[in-house]
């Protein structure tokens, strides 16, 4: 795989305009080279580097909000490495509040939602992390490529919470945007969903896009195998 281009902090720090684009790029970075585990793509080390590059806002309330960021984040690291894992959830929660509620207009407060939503979901608190990710929705209004990472949140915390209409749902928006990003991964876990529902034609339509479209994806061997099975062909053993 060729190597991707390294960004450095002198040249994030050239003008504001080049905060969202970095955010962007390392959106796509992580997605593209995540672990084929099913769980919600939004994490933390994402944000981590989206902030990394523009630690100083011009304004007050961006500096202010950023920095309950920060320490909220800093608790959250801390509560997924395994250290005091409820005070660090505890605090966590508590400054992302702050964030969210003191400075909602800041990207601060954006980028707050995106954190505090994957926490909620990993924590279990499915419906928190849906309100969050809808909010997140909101805030990052015409932001493609951190809408589909979204939009995946969601469709990750429908499913926990076994509602897997909404789910499919979002999932298909997924499927259905002009750029590829994503949508392998998409198309495949439309294909778990439809079978959850069963719908079967629906799974079969889903898992053979992935086949078709998408041979270098995660998901290829095992949606080739549900192609055959609901098929009705028999799959060879290796």
């Amino acid at each position: 795989m060729a190597k991707k281009k390294r960004v450095t902090r002198k040249q994030l720090l050239k003008k504001p305009d080049e905060f969202l684009t970095f955010s962007a790029k390392a959106i796509r970075f992580v997605a593209n080279n995540q672990k084929p585990v099913f769980g919600v793509v939004i994490g933390v080390v994402v944000v981590a580097l989206a902030f990394a590059g523009f630690r100083y806002f011009s304004n007050l309330s961006e500096r202010k909000a950023y920095g309950m960021f920060e320490q909220g984040r800093l608790h959250y690291l801390a509560e997924i490495s395994g250290g005091k894992r409820a005070l660090a959830q505890e605090k966590a929660i508590e400054q992302f509040e702050k964030v969210i509620r003191k400075y909602p207009s800041t990207n601060a407060a954006r980028f707050t939602l995106l954190v505090y939503a994957d926490m909620s979901y990993h924590r279990g608190d499915y419906q928190r992390a849906i309100e969050l990710y809808q909010k997140a929705l909101g805030a990052f209004s015409g932001e493609g490529a951190i809408q589909k990472l979204i939009w995946d949140g969601l469709a990750y915390a429908y499913e926990a919470k076994k509602d897997y209409k909404s789910a499919a749902e979002y999932f298909q928006r997924i499927t259905e945007t002009q750029d590829e990003f994503m949508k392998a991964d998409a198309c495949y876990n439309l294909g778990r969903i439809m079978e959850a529902l069963n719908h079967q034609e629906k799974a079969l339509e889903a898992y053979d896009n992935v086949v078709q479209a998408y041979p270098d994806s995660v998901g290829f061997r095992i949606a080739k195998e549900k192609v055959l099975r609901l098929k009705g062909a028999p799959v060879a053993s290796e």
